[in-house]
This record gives C-alpha cells, sequence and structure tokens, in this order.
C-alpha cells in the first residue's frame, strides 16, 4: 500500500529524509511505503485515478480537489500539542521594509504569496510583485536569514517562532512580528471511500505512529505530534 505525500507549505529537499523516516517505521507493517510527490501536477494526476492509496496533503489543497471529488474523504487530521491548526507570521528586523523585500520562505512559491495577501498586517501590505523569494528548507532557516541579513523578512510558524526564541535568544530579540495568518488547517490523510475497508492496515498503522519513537520522529517531519480521526470521514463531509 502506498501513501502518497505532497505538501505545498513545505519544501521537497527534506522528501528523502521523510521517505526513510516512515518506510523505517512502517516496517513493523507489511507492504506500506511512503512516496513523497514532488510537484502538485503529478499528485493530481495520481489522485485523478483513484488509486487504492492514502494521501497525506494540505487542508487547503484538499478542499480544492473535493469540489469535484466527492468520494475523496478525509480520514485523520494532523494535530500538534492538541490543536488542529496554525498560524503563520511574517516576521523582520525592522518594521520598514524596502519596496521590493527579499522574503525567506520554505514553501511554494504559489502558497506563499496566497498566504501573503490573506495576512493581517500592522501596516501596509508587502508588495509582492517585485518581492524575492529565498527558498529554505524549514521555517528555522527562514528566521535565521533574516537575522543574518540575508533576507528582509521571513514567514514562518508560531510554534517555529517560539522555537527559536529558545534555540537563538539574542537574534529572537532583534525580529518583530508584521503580520499574522488566519488560522490555518493542519495536514489531511485522505483516501477514496470506496478504498476504505482495504486501507484499514495502512490507516491502522499512521493512527499508531505517536505511540513508537520512530513514528513521532517522522510525525514531527511533518509538524505534528498525532493524528486525529475526523469524525465526518464516514459521510465524505468537509472536515473540521
Amino acid at each position: 500500500m502506498t501513501i502518497y505525500h505532497y505538501n505545498p507549505e513545505a519544501q521537497t529537499n527534506r522528501n528523502l529524509v521523510l521517505k526513510n523516516t516512515f518506510d523505517r517505521y512502517f516496517q513493523t507493517h507489511s507492504n506500506v511505503q511512503l512516496q513523497p510527490v514532488e510537484d502538485r501536477d503529478t499528485f493530481q494526476q495520481i489522485v485523478s485515478k483513484e488509486p487504492r492509496s492514502l494521501f497525506i496533503l494540505s487542508d487547503w489543497h484538499y478542499r480544492h480537489l473535493a469540489t469535484d471529488k466527492p468520494d475523496f474523504i478525509p480520514y485523520f487530521r494532523g494535530s500538534k500539542n492538541n490543536q488542529n491548526t496554525f498560524r503563520k507570521y511574517y516576521v523582520a528586523r525592522k518594521e520598514s521594509l524596502p519596496e521590493a523585500p527579499t522574503i525567506a520562505v520554505s514553501g511554494t512559491h504559489d502558497y506563499v504569496k496566497n498566504l501573503i495577501r490573506n495576512m493581517t498586517f500592522r501596516h501596509r501590505v508587502p508588495a509582492l510583485t517585485n518581492s524575492q523569494l529565498l527558498t529554505v528548507p524549514k521555517d528555522i532557516d527562514a528566521l535565521l536569514a533574516v537575522s543574518f541579513g540575508m533576507a528582509d523578512a521571513a514567514l514562518a510558524t508560531e510554534t517555529s517562532y517560539e522555537q527559536f526564541s529558545l534555540l537563538y535568544r539574542n537574534e529572537h530579540q532583534r525580529l518583530t512580528i508584521l503580520g499574522i495568518s488566519q488560522p490555518q488547517k493542519h495536514l489531511v490523510v485522505c483516501l477514496f471511500s470506496k478504498h476504505l475497508n482495504a486501507l484499514e492496515p495502512a490507516l491502522s498503522a499512521l493512527d499508531k505512529m505517536e505511540q513508537s519513537d520512530q513514528g513521532r520522529l517522522g510525525l514531527n517531519l511533518l509538524g505534528l505530534d498525532e493524528w486525529k480521526l475526523l469524525s465526518a470521514h464516514s459521510q465524505g463531509g468537509q472536515p473540521q
């Protein structure tokens, strides 16, 4: 059984680490493997074939796909610190930024631009037309890029911003939050309802990830600490 993963909120250069970590966990669950997907078009082509597989994807991507695939249903939602949502911060070292700032980000460009357009800012909304996006592996790297002058601003989750304050206290004190996103839903695990029974072993393996060190490591790479069952899955409804 294959679990396909694509997340525009994160860079694909960590896919090999993600696959190896998940597959080591799945060694105790026969015939289950993770297959990260490099780009959105390829992922959607796989979904269009309605395979007997699971799909880990962002909430907004799921909702886009579900508009014309009512039998493509959510089963689990990721959770972090018992919360099913997170926020992104727009962070800089100073409140006055260039007209075309360099922004350090860990997500795809389309996702980042859409997120920034819908953020609430303390002052003016940053111009995106001529902005340069500096791609980094993780949110912590984005914050470091601002701290060391490689970027004017960064996008980072509130959790990453808190971790940064513990790891780099002096650098954190020089940063300021200029914008905050609306609550964003964590990743969902989806499937086609006609395959539900056949996919029970893979669903059980995901459900038990938090119970082992290797499983928790895999969850951590996704920015999560557990999967939570969605009450709407059996009816094919929208996840809460």
